[in-house]
């Protein structure tokens, strides 16, 4: 039965991955990168679980239901499922999710073994060291991890599970490119999508926003009070103060008001139409008159202009290489996940559906 999912799971890869299913099978390829969070995670939700069950067998290494509980607290937690009924469908289905993942974890390890693929303790400490170092001392980390239930050998066997799957990528990967022709056959594919950029303006402003109630709705007399504040704001200008004086002082964009104002470049279709329409009617220098928005009064300067253009070949070249590279490692990583799977003997003690069995019913 396990034989006959893993090749519908191949098969479908081969046919065609979905976006859903790409971000699933990237899951089961490297879900050590969650191991830590949902260790984490662990001990918040109360399962009621037999911690010595066995779950799984994989090339008769036991996956046992307390390694798979860590895992799933964590995505219950992700997904604000911790109060599911365990006899739920949505609980089988992460459950299955999850036991998937640690099926992959064993034989990734277990190709690790087999090849002489090492991680050193010193390179589990420099990466521990880092975790660490976002603590304000030793004693937050420490007290953290006994908060969470943890230890500390717990911890560095996840990164030290991590760095292994990272160097078997890059042994699995390592031969992977994309030449000359495929990177300008993707750019003459994609040129009108991806490779014209549209016209920008630089803009600063200075808001004036109106008070509203907890519906939403503006205030009575916030307007009038909104716009007596602005029309100074504009005699200012007008008498010749700085427009990023009046914007710190005044502006109630928290975002861009310690910058003067400034809110970067923008294109069309990025900002409300009033906005945009004030905007791209500005010569770089100008300053618009007073704009009403629905987020209050608005008043705009222009600091630069950049006209429509193509990006030549040359000038992306580097950036599609990477792209394509990265496409094609993934898909070199899937293969190998699933010949791994195709070779594995996986014996079940639990019944289950699998989500990616779900997923090519579907497809």
């Amino acid at each position: 039965m396990i034989k006959h999912y893993f090749r519908k799971v191949r098969k479908l890869a081969k046919k065609r991955l979905s976006k859903r299913n790409r971000i699933l099978i990237a899951v089961l390829s490297v879900v050590g990168v969650l191991a830590i969070a949902a260790a984490l995670a662990f001990g918040v939700f109360g399962l009621s679980l037999d911690f010595s069950k066995t779950l799984v067998k994989v090339d008769g290494s036991n996956i046992k239901e307390k390694e798979a509980s860590r895992y799933l607290g964590f995505l219950m937690q992700q997904t604000g499922s911790d109060t599911l009924d365990e006899e739920s469908e949505e609980f089988k289905s992460m459950q299955a999710s999850v036991i998937d993942s640690l099926i992959v974890t064993k034989l990734v390890n277990s190709y690790a073994s087999e090849n002489t693929i090492e991680v050193q303790d010193s390179e589990v400490q420099e990466q521990l060291d880092a975790i660490i170092s976002n603590y304000e001392t030793r004693e937050a980390f420490e007290s953290d991890m006994l908060s969470s239930g943890i230890t500390e050998n717990f911890l560095k066997q996840e990164i030290y599970n991590q760095l292994l799957r990272t160097k078997i990528f890059d042994k699995v990967t390592a031969d992977v490119t994309a030449n000359d022709a495929e990177l300008k056959e993707y750019y003459d594919e994609n040129l009108q999508e991806q490779f014209i950029v549209p016209e920008m303006v630089q803009v600063s402003h200075i808001l004036i926003k109106f008070e509203t109630d907890e519906n939403n709705e503006v205030i009575e007399g916030s307007k009038q009070e909104a716009l007596e504040k602005i029309e100074y704001i504009k005699e200012e200008l007008e008498e010749g103060e700085e427009f990023s004086f009046l914007a710190e002082r005044f502006s109630d964009d928290t975002g861009s008001a310690p910058n003067g104002g400034d809110l970067g470049y923008i294109s069309k279709g990025q900002t409300v139409q009033e906005f945009e329409e004030a905007a791209f009617n500005l010569e770089v220098g100008e300053v618009s008159d007073i704009v009403e928005t629905e987020y209050g009064y608005h008043i705009l300067k222009a600091t630069d202009y950049e006209a429509e253009y193509t990006q030549e070949f040359d000038e992306v070249e580097e950036n599609i290489r990477s792209f394509l590279e990265n496409e094609k490692k993934l898909k070199e990583w899937e293969d190998f996940i699933f010949d791994l799977l195709d070779k594995a003997d996986i014996e079940y003690f639990i019944d289950y559906e699998t989500t990616l069995i779900k997923s090519d019913a579907q497809s």
